[in-house]
């Protein structure tokens, strides 16, 4: 398992972020993996994590898995997202998702939120369109490799 770069301003994975939620997202390659305690600050109601918290960590999940695979950077097209029994709150929840399909220039990816006891708390599916080349350039300059060791990000590391 490797980990994934990090944009050091991003409210998922982001280290400069102080609201952020600084998550580590790691890949064999094939699947991205990240795991994550939420504190009372990310509960909608009575220590249940927000669903657009729950949301933001799938959504961003699922467009490095279509990265990995293809070694394209993506934006978001549509997100679904189905709750199956409450996120509690104080807890390591698990995440993993994988690249799905490709149509066209279309990513297709599918994630998974589960607990500690491996129940499954929220699936999720989205589509993802690849950001051109130009941005993309722009984009991975200000990337960073976790740990950090102050070499460029490329294609190659996503």
């Amino acid at each position: 398992m490797r980990n994934l770069p990090r944009y050091k301003k991003c409210f998922v994975c982001g280290k400069e972020n102080p609201i952020g939620l600084n998550v580590t997202f790691k890949t064999d390659n094939k699947k991205v993996y990240a795991s994550i305690t939420l504190d009372n600050r990310y509960i909608g109601y009575a220590d249940r994590i927000h669903g657009g918290i729950a949301a933001s960590l799938l959504d961003e999940i699922m467009g490095w898995s279509c990265s990995v695979v293809t070694k394209k950077l993506y934006y978001t097209a549509e997100l679904t997202v189905k709750y199956k029994k409450p996120i509690p709150s104080n807890c390591e929840l698990f995440f993993e998702a994988e690249m799905a399909a490709q149509k066209h220039s279309l990513c297709l990816a599918k994630a998974e939120l589960r607990d500690a006891q491996n129940n499954i708390l929220a699936q999720a599916n989205g589509k993802y369109f690849p950001i051109n080349d130009e941005s993309e350039y722009e984009i991975l300059r200000m990337l960073h490799h976790e740990p950090e060791d102050n070499s460029p990000v490329t294609k190659d590391d996503i």
